[in-house]
């Protein structure tokens, strides 16, 4: 699938990034998923499903308490906002009806990366960009010290 296809795809699966400028940053690939990719993991599909790789400290559940763990497990806390914070990388979890569905990154530049899939990185505006599509909505949001 080439990017334009993508690009398409992509807008919609997620009506918000219709009005928006989001852009395709990294390849397709079935090598990591978005839980991987805000892990800093692209090596392994990051799911609880007994069958793909999930850290032994987080329940095996695909609830958005099982993520929880798992981003609690690598240094996150739980933070109160998506906003840039000196010193700290922060994720967006996005859940649907307590079922995990999504984490997205944010850069220093204060926009967002997701892995979309087996799709490719995009970066996009902000959390709420790929709010009431197919991944839900971002709930919970989390930070950790850099550097």
């Amino acid at each position: 699938m080439d990017t334009s296809d993508w690009t398409n795809k992509i807008a919609n699966a997620f009506p918000n990034l219709q009005n928006e400028d989001f852009k395709i940053v990294g390849p397709s690939t079935e090598d990591y998923n978005c839980i991987a990719y805000a892990a800093g993991d692209s090596n392994r599909w990051w799911w609880p499903d007994g069958i793909n790789y999930w850290p032994d400290w987080a329940p095996l559940e695909k609830s958005i308490e099982s993520l929880l763990e798992a981003f609690a497990g690598l240094g996150f806390e739980r933070c109160e906002n998506a906003e840039t914070e000196d010193g700290y990388q922060k994720l967006a979890l996005y859940e649907e009806n307590g079922a995990m569905k999504h984490a997205a990154v944010l850069l220093p530049n204060g926009r967002w990366r997701s892995k979309m899939g087996q799709g490719p990185v995009i970066e996009h505006n902000s959390p709420e960009s790929l709010a009431n599509g197919i991944y839900g909505s971002p709930t919970v949001f989390m930070k950790r010290a850099v550097g």
